[in-house]
């Protein structure tokens, strides 16, 4: 992946984007000090390049009902004459439902998945019927979260 060279000016824009992308493009011009159509033609080329992948709601999780935070850990199988098997198997896992993320690992594990589900019961019966029976799955382990500390998407670049 091609890493872009940003300027101090375009690191600020991004930063107060991604604190508050539904602010106007005056008041973020004046923010970060820029003509509103310079402001509007960066964003535009960080969309196209990728930079900028996309904009959505954060939701409270709580409040809408999803109180419980887990991470899985997962072990792979290895799957004769497949050179990515770790990476299929993410990428299946991360089509599922209630997946939030889910990362390959160097170590003891192979894949790490955030999920976040109503209450411990759905996340057993996920966990049991939907990642336990996912071919290339070899054992798990689930860690329910008991304290969210942090929990944040906004990427400090300066």
């Amino acid at each position: 992946m091609e890493e872009i060279s940003l300027t101090e000016k375009d690191m600020l824009l991004l930063e107060k984007l991604q604190a508050n992308c539904r602010k106007s493009l005056k008041d973020i011009a004046k923010e970060v000090d820029m003509p509103m159509s310079t402001v509007h033609e960066k964003i535009k080329r960080f969309e196209k390049n990728g930079v900028i992948k996309n904009y959505r709601a954060l939701l409270d999780e709580k409040k809408v009902g999803f109180g419980v935070t887990a991470f899985i850990m997962a072990s792979t199988e290895y799957i004769r004459g497949e050179r990515t098997f770790q990476r299929n198997i993410g990428e299946r896992v991360s089509s599922l439902p209630y997946v939030l993320e889910t990362h390959t690992l160097s170590g003891d594990w192979d894949l790490i998945i955030k999920v976040k589900f109503k209450n411990v019961h759905e996340l057993g019966k996920f966990v049991n019927e939907r990642i336990r029976t996912l071919p290339g799955i070899s054992k798990t382990v689930t860690m329910v979260s008991i304290d969210e500390i942090k929990e944040d998407t906004v990427l400090k670049l300066r």
